[in-house]
């Protein structure tokens, strides 16, 4: 049942803002009433400002992960104030602002959620007179009609929905027709059973490239006594690994049209799915391709908003380093590769599907370069030995056998080809080896709610590890890989990216415990 916070008048917004509302429960108003005894708990929304976010978005169309929330809808992100064509310091907004604000993304319509837990507080809550203040600041952009709102739905210990309550969308008249953002504020009683709260943001599309609803300086407080939430990583049930392989090919959809799965022309990859897990909510970070390769890479874009390896150098920290710092092996092979360390484009060789050579310690160290970035032919030789075998793989098909060249046939081909190199290798078949075959990016760069990102990815695993003929429904993105690919080999994450991103927890035989 829907709960209004405030009005839409223009005027009113603020005037109101702090007035108490009603909660409907069963067809009936409850009042709300005075916290116990003037107690209030701390806000209890984790990251409720964007502050954890790993990185600000470059122009709101790339997903990112949002610690402490969980992404059901589209690909919800967090731009920075000041942005060209953002809010800045002097728009309408919480005085007390920091450097960052959430907004709905590249992929329209998008939502995203958190679950608060207050059954220590049960108690009270079951003798009915138990507030809460659910209140935020949010808005968008000049006249445009991009909005987001906040609901706070009361779930009891079994999950069944008690109530609800909303702070309402701010439309563009509720602005002035400026960009900014105006409070929203939600008063009411929790209803008796209540033992949880989920808490969701849901931004609506209605034109452009980038979903404009905008949200910051969130906040759900209760009148009881409870501790202070704390940001925490999702449960991750991967299982160890002695080598992980990732291959990375490009620009397909995961079904349909430009899709792979399903796709007459693409035999063997279909065929392996019956070996492993297909992913079937598996999402690209943004457009063009490069980002997508340095968000698995590196755990975010840095910036980086095309494809420029030979004029841009990021420095930063990427998974290579941190399996150096495990005191572990990696290389990266390449299809066509002129030798060790090629950094020139040639014929069908591109040296930016190696993402490493973006890198500022591997552009600067030519002896370090050539002793990681090699030919895919050295691959072959390397995997003669499990010793030989590095612990972590990427490797790389050219431009043609990618599928951006020369089309989907082509790259299944070569899959046909190249992959049982590294079944049949003593790695795989004598120890613990995870196979990831990803694509970069969806099959039309653009954005908005046509062009989701949704991209395939299958996994496999030796020693029966992985579920053969599994498709999960549970949602992953690049950052979701790359948690995966540290949670197999025992890294240290990158960024808060992949601290806090979502693993897929359902494929595995003999999940972590």
């Amino acid at each position: 049942m829907r709960h209004n916070g405030v009005g839409n008048t223009p005027g009113k917004a603020l005037a109101l803002a702090a007035a108490a509302s009603l909660v409907w429960l069963g067809g009936a108003a409850l009042a709300p009433t005075a916290a116990q005894a003037g107690v209030t708990s701390p806000n209890l929304i984790v990251d409720g400002d964007a502050e954890a976010v790993a990185q600000c978005s470059p122009r709101g169309l790339d997903g990112m992960t949002l610690p402490g929330w969980t992404i059901g809808k589209g690909e919800p992100n967090a731009v920075c104030y000041g942005q060209s064509g953002w809010p800045d310091a002097s728009s309408p907004g919480p005085s007390n602002r920091g450097a960052k604000f959430f907004a709905g993304g590249g992929t329209g319509n998008s939502e995203m959620d958190q679950t608060v837990n207050v059954s220590a507080a049960g108690s009270a809550i079951d003798q009915g007179n138990v507030s809460f203040d659910l209140n935020g600041w949010l808005g968008g952009y000049g006249a445009q009609l991009d909005r987001v709102n906040m609901t706070a739905t009361f779930l009891s210990a079994s999950g069944a929905q008690l109530g609800s309550a909303e702070c309402d969308d701010v439309s563009s008249v509720d602005r002035g027709l400026k960009t900014g953002m105006v409070q929203r504020d939600t008063k009411g009683t929790l209803p008796k059973g209540t033992r949880s709260v989920k808490i969701a943001l849901n931004f609506t599309w209605t034109a452009g490239d980038t979903n404009d609803g905008y949200a910051d300086n969130l906040s759900f407080t209760i009148g009881a006594s409870l501790p202070a939430p704390k940001l925490t990583a999702p449960a991750a049930s991967v299982p160890g690994y002695d080598h992980v392989f990732v291959v990375y090919l490009e620009n397909q959809d995961y079904d349909g049209v430009s899709g792979i799965i399903g796709n007459s022309q693409a035999p063997y990859i279909n065929g392996l799915r019956s070996q492993g897990a297909t992913l079937s909510q598996s999402y690209a970070t943004t457009h063009p391709s490069d980002p997508n390769y340095v968000a698995l890479a590196a755990g975010g874009l840095y910036g980086l908003v095309d494809n420029s390896v030979g004029t841009t150098t990021l420095d930063a920290t990427h998974i290579g380093n941190r399996v150096d710092a495990a005191h572990k092996t990696w290389k990266g092979y390449a299809e066509d590769a002129n030798g060790n360390c090629d950094q020139t484009a040639h014929g069908q060789y591109y040296q930016d599907d190696l993402p490493f050579l973006y890198f500022k310690n591997i552009k600067s160290d030519a002896a370090y370069c050539a002793a990681h970035l090699q030919p895919l032919t050295q691959m072959t030789t390397d995997l003669k030995s499990a010793a030989t075998t590095p612990n972590f793989v990427w490797f790389a098909a050219n431009e043609c056998h990618n599928m951006e060249g020369c089309g989907v046939a082509s790259g299944d081909s070569w899959l046909s080809t190249t992959l049982p190199t590294i079944f049949d290798s003593p790695a795989w078949k004598q120890q613990r080896s995870l196979l990831i075959l990803t694509f970069d990016e969806g099959a039309v760069k653009a954005f908005g709610p046509l062009y989701p990102n949704r991209v395939p990815t299958i996994m496999l695993g030796s020693q029966g590890s992985v579920r053969a003929g599994f498709t999960s429904s549970q949602r992953t993105d690049q950052y979701g890989l790359l948690r995966t690919i540290d949670t197999a080999l025992g890294l240290q994450p990158l960024t808060n990216n992949d601290a806090y991103a979502a693993t897929v927890n359902d494929i595995w035989s003999n999940p972590k415990q």
